[in-house]
């Protein structure tokens, strides 16, 4: 994740809530998904985080572990 551009901005909490969740979101998915869904940039929104994508879609990571 230390590519993902603003992930070296983010506090050690959010660097841990990106990295868990991803994973979580990754699990369960075939190889070609993955790598669509890889993460390029990542900032703060409120107490979520939101995430853009290799595909250029994003999703809000919140802290429960969940996206959206």
């Amino acid at each position: 994740m230390e590519n993902v551009n603003g992930f070296k901005k983010l506090t050690v909490a959010q660097q841990q809530l990106l990295i868990m969740t991803n994973a979580k979101h990754k699990a369960g998915v075939g190889t070609d998904y993955k790598e669509d869904w890889t993460p390029v940039s990542v900032k703060p929104l409120g107490r979520n985080l939101k995430v853009t994508f290799k595909n250029g879609e994003w999703l809000h990571y919140a802290p429960d572990g969940t996206w959206y």
